[in-house]
């Protein structure tokens, strides 16, 4: 692949130390007897409030006890043609209906079977969050994606849907393998609807979700 050819864009949320509802925390651990004196050399130690922080990939095993871990996802899933659904004219508070992810689907040009379906909102702020109808993440399923990510916190039933305390949503794609990015990042600085994604955890073993580096390449126009 000639990378000259194409746009590099990071999907990626910063994670800024000791901020937000789920703060990182990190401690400087001097290496004094590392090097010669003087010299600049040191460690950190890490500790997080919760694993879903930042731009963080969902595993089976979130709602599966024997479904794979954060180290066992196949990179085939993780890597791949990747469509955008734009749904920035859903209503911010409101609930994506099929209807709405159809209408998104036809304007991207369709959802092909093996894509990386993202969705794309824009959120600003509290309360621009959106709900998914059941409907909606069925049609995606049936549609064929192999992975799904979103700039929102999820993809939550609306409260008023009897099932939503059983996370039916997230059973429709973990329980087929199909995992959830959660708070993608600058979704509105790709300019096709159709992109080669990477989205890379590091393989921990025993984790239901971790923190991933989403990369988009876009190919430049000539």
């Amino acid at each position: 692949m000639d990378l000259a050819k194409y746009r590099l864009v990071d999907l990626t949320h910063i994670i800024e130390p000791e901020s937000g509802p789920r703060p990182v925390h990190i401690e400087r651990v001097p290496a004094p007897h590392a090097v010669p004196g003087g010299m600049w050399y040191i460690m950190h130690r890490v500790e997080l409030t919760l694993n879903h922080v930042g731009t963080h990939i969902e595993a089976p095993y979130h709602v599966r006890q024997e479904g794979m871990d954060v180290a066992e996802i196949p990179l085939e899933r993780l890597c791949g043609e990747a469509v955008v659904l734009d749904l920035r004219f859903t209503e911010p508070g409101g609930v994506v209906t099929e209807a709405d992810v159809r209408q998104a689907a036809e304007r991207a040009g369709g959802i092909r079977p093996g894509d990386i379906v993202l969705g794309r909102f824009d959120p600003q702020g509290p309360g621009s969050n959106r709900n998914f109808q059941a409907e909606a993440i069925r049609y995606l399923v049936d549609a064929g994606m192999k992975l799904m990510g979103v700039d929102l916190n999820g993809v939550e039933l609306p409260q008023s849907d009897p099932r939503a305390e059983a996370q039916y949503n997230h059973h429709q794609l973990l329980d087929r393998d199909i995992c959830l990015i959660e708070q993608v990042a600058h979704l509105d600085r790709l300019t096709k609807s159709r992109v080669t994604v990477f989205a890379l955890p590091i393989p921990i073993k025993g984790l239901d979700s971790f923190p991933i580096r989403l990369v988009a390449l876009e190919e430049l126009d000539r």
